[in-house]
């Protein structure tokens, strides 16, 4: 293994840039450059599990079994390789796999003068590879800066998804009844949601109360729906006139839920992606 470095200059700030690199909607965009179809599938925090696969078109997917071996938003991102997806089966064990176990693909976001960021670019990679992923990487700097030329969704609309074991309906259930929200609907143990009430029509209001369980902080999150399908989409306007979109997806492990909400402005991008999520992991449990 020898390790490549690579850098390009971006006329957006680090916190930008960072979303290019996090949110799955721009990921599979600028990593296409590497192979069409490029996802991943985990989160970005340290120390969480991370798979960067491609499907096949029979839905096999192939690519690396990853950790995050440190994440310092909006600054460093350490993604250490463990292992290979093979047509769909994992393997740590092989000569190939162990060429690759470990190695690290390190990302930096550096901010300069008038609102420009270096996203520098080191990675481990086999020296007879080293020239093809440097190519792919000017590719894929190509293709970021396209996306930030041509999207206005970057760091305006945020995008979210997990897993889940359950069916759609069963989702459906957690996310529009009144009493199932109250067990899912709070980002960390010192909150909850202790009142919830729902009005599941288009035009109709949901109210659900927000506090902190000592008393010393509550809100009311609502919104107003725009488009309902059972078991399959929830679209809604909250009270300051954000637009949100969850989307389910049913698949052979149970489903897909995707969530995009635009962003606001009082806290970062950072703690708006961490915040919604956890809530989007409760409900997927």
């Amino acid at each position: 293994m020898i390790r490549i470095h690579l850098e390009r200059a971006f006329h957006v700030g680090p916190e930008l840039l960072w979303e290019l690199v996090v949110d799955p909607d721009h990921y599979r965009f600028w990593t296409a450059a590497f192979s069409e179809g490029s996802d991943f599938d985990g989160d970005w925090a340290k120390g969480s599990k991370i798979r960067f696969v491609a499907a096949d078109e029979h839905g096999r997917e192939s690519g690396m079994l990853s950790e995050i071996a440190e994440s310092r938003w909006p600054e460093f991102i350490s993604i250490k390789h463990v292992g290979l997806v093979m047509n769909g089966i994992e393997d740590y064990d092989s000569p190939v796999a162990r060429q690759w176990s470990p190695a690290f693909e390190n990302y930096r976001f550096i901010p300069k003068e008038e609102g420009m960021c270096i996203f520098e670019v080191e990675q481990d990679v086999p020296e007879e590879q080293a020239e093809e992923f440097k190519g792919s990487w000017e590719k894929a700097f190509d293709r970021m800066a396209m996306r930030l030329e041509t999207s206005a969704d970057v760091g305006k609309v945020i995008t979210l998804r997990e897993k889940s074991r359950n069916d759609p309906q069963v989702i459906w259930e957690k996310l529009v009844t009144p009493e199932q929200v109250k067990s899912w609907n709070y980002a960390s143990d010192d909150w909850h949601c202790p009142s919830a009430r729902n009005n599941l029509e288009i035009g109709g209001e949901f109210h659900y109360e927000m506090a902190a369980k000592d008393g010393s902080a509550s809100f009311d999150f609502w919104g107003t729906y725009t488009e309902i399908e059972a078991a399959e989409k929830l679209y809604f306007v909250l009270g300051d006139g954000r637009r949100v979109r969850i989307d389910i997806f049913e698949k052979p492990y149970g489903c897909l839920i995707e969530e995009r909400f635009e962003a606001e402005q009082q806290n970062s991008l950072h703690t708006q992606r961490q915040g919604w999520q956890s809530i989007l992991k409760n409900l997927a449990r």
